[in-house]
């Protein structure tokens, strides 16, 4: 059993922390094309509270949610036609950070060629958008895996709130046992009946994660099925099949 020291370790993903400076080095999904809007959304992404916003020329901006000049939440900020302008001075952002106008400020005021908003990176890929939260030069090119591109294949776009830390949601894309228990023999059949078959297992390191490979005895068939991680937050379902090859 973990201990809480080494527990925090592995769970905490927050500004500082070991794990979250680690995940912050791969793009992770944040939300729907259609939740950046002109009008401001708040975010929570690896433990920090953030603005997506899509300004009035198309692009997405995620930024730090209070204004650097007097703090104001940009939550309630007007969308402009290039960034996300404050509610209370009328100070304008662009979607990276660049502060564009500083009204009330003296005419010639260098403060907007001194300081930047915080934001982060997005990228849009087949309706869902991305962002990179690691540092700047660190910042790895945004991945194409063969699952996205399969002949065939399409991307379905659905978001999940689970109010758990990131390895719980993880750890139980791995875990084949809990479909026998959970999903079939406690509570009834929630997919198909085969799944209530106790299956031998093996798990085995990839090179970008893990996976497992089940085996399950289901009449007169014996079914095969694998799921796969791409560390640290894609999994690849298998389809749903049973014995009698009813999807």
């Amino acid at each position: 059993m973990l201990s809480q020291t080494e527990n925090d370790l592995l769970s905490r993903v927050g500004p500082g922390t070991p794990m979250g400076e680690l995940l912050r080095r791969y793009w992770h999904p944040i939300g729907l094309v259609g939740d950046a809007t002109d009008r401001p959304r708040k975010v929570r992404v690896l433990g920090e509270d953030l603005i997506l916003f899509r300004d009035k020329s198309g692009r997405a901006g995620l930024l730090y949610p209070h204004c650097a000049h007097r703090g104001t939440s940009l939550y309630y900020g007007k969308v402009d036609d290039h960034g996300i302008r404050c509610c209370y001075h009328g100070w304008l952002f662009d979607a990276d950070g660049t502060i564009l106008e500083t009204p009330g400020e003296p005419e010639g005021s260098p403060i907007a060629a001194r300081i930047k908003h915080g934001a982060y990176p997005v990228h849009e890929y087949e309706g869902i958008v991305f962002a990179y939260m690691g540092p700047p030069e660190k910042k790895p090119e945004f991945p194409i895996y063969d699952l996205f591109v399969r002949p065939g294949r399409r991307l379905v776009h659905a978001k999940v709130h689970s109010p758990c830390n990131w390895l719980q949601i993880r750890e139980n894309e791995m875990d084949p046992v809990h479909i026998t228990f959970l999903h079939t023999r406690m509570f009834g059949v929630q997919f198909v009946p085969a799944f209530g078959a106790l299956p031998t297992m093996e798990w085995r390191e990839t090179p970008v994660g893990m996976m497992y490979v089940t085996v399950r005895r289901w009449k007169d068939w014996l079914w095969l099925r694998s799921n796969d991680m791409i560390l640290p937050n894609i999994a690849r379902v298998a389809g749903i099949e049973d014995a009698e090859g009813e999807t």
